[in-house]
């Protein structure tokens, strides 16, 4: 059975792997990006050098109408949809945060994420079938230090995964979320270069992290396709860490 799958963020350190993971001659992907149409070109490209059918469109995803043109592209046959957009982070105490800084984040990250898992999940109830992955951060099972503005706006996230997931299961769709902990991309490396309270929030994560070691993109990537699967449609309204045991 071919899938077609939509997955916002594909850009990304994360989103970037997971598209490679799915890039499969079964498989259409349509990868959404907000502003680097270069990578997500180059994305496209190396998925059908390997085999796989993809394409890029901008989308964004504060904007309802950009949504829904977004999804559109992807035609009636969509089957799956991820989201995997992770806007840049102020790594501080929550008090020195901004009201502007914490609205832009909100805007982005759980209006974004409202947005697009609302729309996707209409189109699968009407089509009674369809599964949703969200990407949040192990930071919604277990707080740390300064990370606030990484685990607030995924705690909103959170509750919206699981309100779908009660809403939608009785149609055939299902949704469930992937909890990372500290992976090697994206945030990671962008955070030990920004100061040294960034630094540190990463540090003090892998310390209280049993396994001793970054966890790896394509590990997270494997666990976004595995919920995807057919094989495991029982599973429904979960949010999965993947962070060597830091949330245990």
């Amino acid at each position: 059975m071919n899938r077609n799958i939509a997955i916002v963020g594909g850009t990304g350190g994360l989103g970037s792997a997971i598209c490679q993971r799915l890039g499969a001659p079964d498989t259409t992907l349509l990868i959404g990006y907000r502003s680097n149409a270069e990578a997500a070109q180059t994305l496209v490209e190396g998925i059908r050098q390997a085999g796989g059918e993809a394409s890029a469109k901008p989308v964004d995803l504060r904007d309802t109408a950009s949504v829904e043109a977004f999804l559109d592209s992807a035609g009636d046959e969509l089957t799956g949809v991820i989201n995997a957009v992770g806007p840049a982070i102020p790594l501080r105490p929550l008090v020195e945060v901004s009201s502007d800084e914490f609205r832009d984040i909100m805007d982005i990250d759980v209006i974004g994420a409202f947005n697009l898992l609302t729309a996707a999940a209409r189109r699968f109830v009407a089509a009674g079938r369809g599964s949703m992955v969200q990407l949040l951060t192990t930071a919604v099972l277990r707080t740390l230090e300064d990370d606030g503005m990484s685990g607030i706006p995924k705690t909103a996230i959170a509750g919206i995964v699981r309100q779908l997931a009660r809403e939608v299961g009785r149609s055939g769709v299902r949704i469930n979320a992937v909890a990372p902990g500290v992976i090697d991309a994206g945030i990671v490396h962008s955070s030990f270069t920004v100061d040294s309270v960034a630094q540190a929030v990463i540090e003090r994560c892998l310390e209280r992290t049993p396994m001793p070691r970054l966890g790896q993109p394509e590990e997270v990537a494997e666990l976004v396709a595995f919920l995807l699967e057919d094989g495991v449609a029982y599973v429904n309204g979960q949010i999965i860490g993947i962070d060597g045991g830091y949330s245990a």
